[in-house]
């Protein structure tokens, strides 16, 4: 990534923090005594998602479910996948800056919604009950997104028109038996739910050495 590529990267990330500071405030809270609020909407799920270094936080989180880890551990990983270098060539401003946007915005508002557990004063993180108890998936959206259920949609009346043609003796489905048409069927189905399975593994936050966006 060349530097200027990197400045631009730096600058939407502080911008995007900016913002979230302005509406939840500079400050850290206190580390909370009672249990994780569980109840988080689609809408705040989705808000809370929308951001890239709350989906790396979780996505390395997630890789060490059940562990309690330093933030700045979890910071100097999520700055090597944002500037797209290996961890030992992050620099100092590089993880500080990142360090700082977990401390102030990131980690608490995760911690809000029970995704993560966050002391803030230990400087430690776990993944929080609430995503332990979830599939999180992100759909990365791209050119080569597949939109599933038209496809799915599409699958099913390609095998019904097929069966019913070999039904009632339609060219050219009438050339092979019901059964023969009813396996195809099927078996496309089945091929397909494979296809899918793998895919939206590829979308998991928690899964793979790196975020699901950072993959080719």
């Amino acid at each position: 990534m060349s530097a200027t590529q990197q400045q631009s990267t730096s600058s939407g990330e502080r911008t995007d923090d900016h913002v979230e500071g302005r509406s939840e405030g500079a400050a850290p809270p206190a580390a909370d005594d009672g249990e994780p609020d569980s109840g988080a909407t689609p809408d705040e799920v989705f808000d809370v998602l929308s951001n890239r270094r709350r989906r790396y936080t979780l996505h390395y989180l997630g890789r060490r479910s059940g562990e309690v880890v330093e933030v700045r551990d979890v910071a100097e990983q999520v700055a090597a996948w944002e500037n797209e270098k290996p961890v030992e060539r992050v620099d100092r401003a590089e993880r500080k800056r990142v360090h700082t946007a977990l401390h102030q915005f990131h980690l608490p508002k995760l911690d809000d919604h029970g995704f993560v557990d966050y002391d803030s004063r230990r400087g430690r993180a776990a993944l929080g009950e609430t995503a332990a108890g979830l599939d999180v998936y992100l759909d990365v959206v791209s050119e080569r997104a597949v939109p599933w259920g038209p496809y799915y949609v599409g699958l099913t009346a390609l095998g019904i028109t097929t069966v019913l043609g070999a039904q009632f003796g339609v060219s050219p489905f009438g050339l092979l038996q019901v059964a023969v048409w009813a396996g195809l069927a099927l078996g496309a189905v089945l091929l397909s739910a494979l296809v899918h399975t793998w895919y939206s593994s590829r979308t998991r936050l928690g899964v793979g050495e790196k975020p699901p966006e950072l993959r080719a």
